[in-house]
């Protein structure tokens, strides 16, 4: 009698390590793929995200500079506002500068 009798399930397994192998290579051909889709898939998210954020930036600029305009122009017809906003401002910094 010999270890092949006493064993039979290891003579079905002498090609495992093979299969193991085969696998472990289809696994890593797999993930390469599954990498290569998510970094196309966040580079083209990044794209998009970017122009939307220049989109909305240009469109913020945009009101932005009407509401200057507005405002230059309203203190043009009446500066007085203005002047009385301004030296608020000036008096509460000097007042809170002086109470260290």
């Amino acid at each position: 009698m010999n270890l092949e009798d006493l064993f039979p399930s290891r003579r079905h397994h002498s090609g495992l390590p093979d299969r193991l192998s085969a696998q472990v290579d289809q696994l890593r051909r797999d993930i390469g793929e599954i990498s290569a889709v998510l970094s196309r898939e966040a580079h083209h998210t990044a794209n998009e995200w970017s122009r939307e954020a220049a989109r909305q930036g240009a469109w913020l600029a945009g009101v932005a500079g009407r509401k200057a305009v507005r405002g230059a122009e309203a203190v043009r017809r009446d500066p007085l506002p203005a002047l009385a906003i301004v030296g608020t401002a000036l008096l509460l910094a000097h007042l809170f500068s002086g109470r260290k």
